[in-house]
């Protein structure tokens, strides 16, 4: 029977920044606990990194509670400016070898977190996009770190070899895109005619999308109009920012044809079923 020594332990805060990006590069994660006056002698600290919060990975070997409690990162790819790495600590409390319990910090990247005004903007904006007039969408993040296609990357030449790959999806990286998120947008109504707006004149086969800051997307993302069955790609965006970290984004999509292979990742039924069904009953709802 193993017996758990610690309660109720808290991260404090958890730092990221980028300390080179060229030649070397390099990221620091720093954190700190709240003050306790439990025995920490069993706790070991691990660091997770992920390019979403959904898909965090071990990336760091035990570091002792007494140890320096930060980190350095030393095997980023930041040569590609639409990528971001979110950064999570956890700290792991032992008997004798064997991992009894767990506590976890926030997830983090080197944007840092929102103050209070802006995280009222951001919850604000949730509540409208969720219980006013936003639609559900799944939110499929291309993977861009990682094992190659074996199927259709071509080592030599450092291409894709097949436009329509089941196993990458066109993008060269095994598995092509994470998991689905499920979220609530705002899209533009469907264009049907050619107009002028603030990223300039949009054509017939694309949109315009309002949406929060999590998680952040970057051109090639794929995104799913859950009742309407569309799949659109994220074109360009732009960060709505406070103190350099982003609050909203405003997303231009591009329609993806019917015969191409996105239409072919997989969709999680329940969960769609589910974000329709609310969505139906929002609708019912009289509002004034």
């Amino acid at each position: 029977m193993t017996t758990c020594r610690l309660r109720n332990l808290k991260f404090k805060s958890l730092s990221v920044y980028v300390l080179s990006i060229e030649h070397f590069p390099r990221i620091r994660v720093i954190w700190d606990l709240e003050k306790t006056s439990q025995d920490l002698r069993y706790l070991k600290f691990f660091v997770d990194r992920g390019e979403s919060a959904d898909s965090l990975q071990q990336i760091s070997g035990a570091i002792a509670h007494d140890a320096l409690r930060e980190y350095v990162d030393e095997t980023p790819i930041l040569s590609d400016n639409t990528k971001t790495y979110y950064y999570r600590v956890r700290a792991v409390e032992f008997l004798g070898e064997t991992p009894v319990q767990t506590f976890y910090s926030e997830p983090s990247t080197w944007e840092g977190n929102l103050d209070l005004v802006g995280l009222y903007v951001v919850e604000e904006h949730l509540f409208a996009l969720r219980y006013v007039y936003g639609v559900p969408a799944f939110i499929y993040k291309k993977i861009r770190d990682g094992a190659y296609c074996p199927n259709c990357f071509d080592p030599i030449l450092k291409r894709v070899t097949k436009s329509n790959c089941k196993v990458c999806f066109g993008t060269g990286m095994l598995g092509g895109y994470y998991p689905a998120i499920p979220v609530w947008m705002s899209f533009e109504p469907d264009p049907k005619i050619t107009q002028v707006a603030e990223f300039g004149l949009r054509d017939v086969s694309q949109t315009d999308v309002q949406f929060v800051n999590y998680p952040l997307l970057s051109p090639d993302d794929v995104i799913l109009e859950v009742k309407q069955g569309k799949f659109w790609k994220v074109s360009s965006v732009r960060y709505p920012q406070k103190n350099r970290t982003t609050m909203l984004q405003f997303l231009r999509l591009n329609q993806i044809d019917r015969s191409d292979v996105e239409y072919s990742i997989n969709i999680p039924d329940e969960a769609r079923r589910k974000m329709v069904k609310e969505l139906e009953e929002r609708e019912l709802e009289r509002e004034f």
